[in-house]
């Protein structure tokens, strides 16, 4: 019988046993995974190297080719060998696909950066900075969660309806149509909602959750959401959900450490990849082309990173050392897709995606904050930055302190912050608060039919 590594699934170039579990490992693979965590990848359990022995075994075999992957079976039953083996086939199936998912990529890829370069023209009824921007103020919360299970960790807005999604920790997510206050309970999952996001201009909602799957909920005839469909492909909580901007595919990230792309009207899973730490966050590039991850755990070397991964051939192709060693907890690009913020404990940064270099670190005014969030407006002339405050800034032509807003009732840091259609507004959400926070002109909401 083949002997494979237990956590990744390859033969072992220099074979080592657990001598509390028996379990076969690559020498390098868990020696890192100890340096980093101090536990077993596949128990759990706490481990250290006077655990590990050296085993000897005979020549190694050639590699497998793809066709020969996909007809091994795996003797461990571990969900992270499980994972290793269907990310295998996943990715062997895409390959003879005929480049489906390349053509249809690079086909909206283009598609996309035209429709851009003939519609980026700023709107006759965007905010304008010293009229309206700088007199935003707190202007009212609307508690849309359980109080008994506080806080909404996740929000996004629609803006072709004006209508707002949020997950909370009460296993809900919740639409709400800021214009009559009506809203729509999407319940199902078991554990909090992690991430949610609309897509087909707010038809579908996605939802991610802790208790690992993700649903899609479409909404009826009735203007409520019904549940749609379920993919449970990931063994750990699911951190992020993010929309391609075709509207076609979506792709998930977990703490399972993979990602999954789906296809949003056939339901099926079309693609997968693996990194080497939990994920937290996940974001389309507007072309669509690449969308940026970043990391969660123990591990300082990665926490910092931002990596980017191109969907055609579910691949890494560039990273970028962002915070170094700092949690990366939010991450955004600017409409024209040259601009990346990047928010994490130690402040905001803007990054020029064409050079590869900072733009910019804003001043931070929560320095003590645990989680901060990014959002640029459509136009990217604006970012708004959430942490124990919302702050707004002007982007372009120079980065230019807007606003500040600290006097905010609540607990806990904002877990996301979004801007209204045309900046008109900016809404946010606590992580340890049941409550959708509005901020926007002195008069309150105004419908933005225009």
């Amino acid at each position: 019988m083949m002997m494979t590594c237990s956590f990744s699934g390859q033969v072992p170039k220099f074979p080592v046993v657990s001598k509390p579990s028996g379990l076969l490992f690559e020498k390098e693979v868990i020696e890192k995974h100890i340096r980093d965590y101090g536990k077993c990848p596949v128990t759990g359990d706490w481990l250290t190297m006077d655990d590990i022995i050296a085993i000897t075994m005979g020549p190694r075999p050639e590699p497998y080719s793809n066709s020969d992957a996909q007809a091994v079976n795996g003797s461990s039953s571990t969900n992270t060998k499980k994972t290793s083996e269907r990310i295998v086939k996943v990715k062997t199936a895409a390959e003879k696909s005929e480049g489906s998912i390349t053509k249809v990529i690079e086909f909206h890829r283009k598609s996309l950066s035209q429709t851009r370069k003939n519609c980026r023209k700023i709107s006759s009824s965007r905010a304008n900075v010293n009229s309206t921007l700088r007199g935003y103020t707190f202007n009212k919360s609307y508690t849309l969660h359980e109080t008994s299970t506080p806080g909404v960790l996740s929000l996004d807005i629609d803006h072709s309806k004006d209508i707002i999604a949020t997950g909370g920790a009460d296993s809900n997510a919740v639409v709400f149509e800021l214009s009559s206050g009506k809203t729509s309970t999407l319940s199902g999952h078991s554990e909090k909602v992690t991430c949610v996001k609309f897509a087909n201009k707010g038809e579908l909602v996605v939802t991610g959750s802790g208790d690992n799957s993700v649903r899609v909920w479409k909404k009826s005839e009735k203007g409520s959401y019904e549940f749609k469909g379920i993919f449970d492909h990931h063994t750990a909580e699911v951190r992020a959900v993010t929309i391609h901007p075709s509207q076609k595919y979506f792709v998930t990230a977990a703490l399972d450490r993979t990602w999954q792309l789906y296809d949003l009207s056939s339901e099926s899973r079309v693609a997968c990849g693996m990194g080497s730490e939990s994920f937290s966050t996940a974001v389309f590039h507007p072309d669509g082309h690449i969308f940026g991850t970043c990391a969660t755990g123990t591990c300082k070397r990665d926490l910092g990173l931002v990596r980017f991964w191109d969907v055609a051939i579910q691949d890494e192709i560039l990273n970028i050392d962002a915070h170094k060693g700092s949690e990366v907890t939010s991450i955004a690009f600017s409409e024209n897709g040259y601009t990346l913020a990047t928010a994490a404990r130690d402040g905001v940064k803007l990054w020029d995606l064409r050079f590869l270099r900072t733009m910019e670190t804003l001043p931070s005014f929560d320095k003590n904050t645990r989680k901060r969030s990014v959002d640029f407006d459509h136009s990217g002339k604006y970012l708004a930055t959430g942490g124990a405050h919302i702050s707004i800034y002007q982007i372009t032509p120079a980065p230019d302190h807007i606003a500040t807003f600290s006097d905010i009732s609540g607990r806990g840091d904002m877990s996301c912050v979004k801007f209204g259609k045309d900046a008109k507004y900016v809404a946010s959400a606590r992580t340890l608060d049941s409550k959708l926070l509005y901020f926007g002109p002195s008069g309150g909401y105004k419908s933005l039919n225009c």
